[in-house]
């Protein structure tokens, strides 16, 4: 690990988004026998994780 905040130290917001919402699919995914990755999930579970990603964005960076 480099030691440096994604969140503090990225200009791309959406990049963020959406690295935060795949690592949150894929970490319910190891309890799931059938997983499936990321690029399978579909939109309504996309929207509802990047939905997820922004509020906890927000909590961990509103003052």
């Amino acid at each position: 690990m480099t030691g440096r905040c994604r969140l503090c130290t990225s200009n791309d917001d959406d990049a963020v988004i959406e690295h935060v919402a795949a690592y949150m699919w894929e970490s319910r995914m190891e309890r799931v026998e059938d997983r499936t990755p990321w690029e399978d999930a579909g939109a309504t579970w996309k929207t509802a994780f990047r939905e997820m990603a922004v509020a906890a964005r927000q909590a961990l960076t509103l003052p």
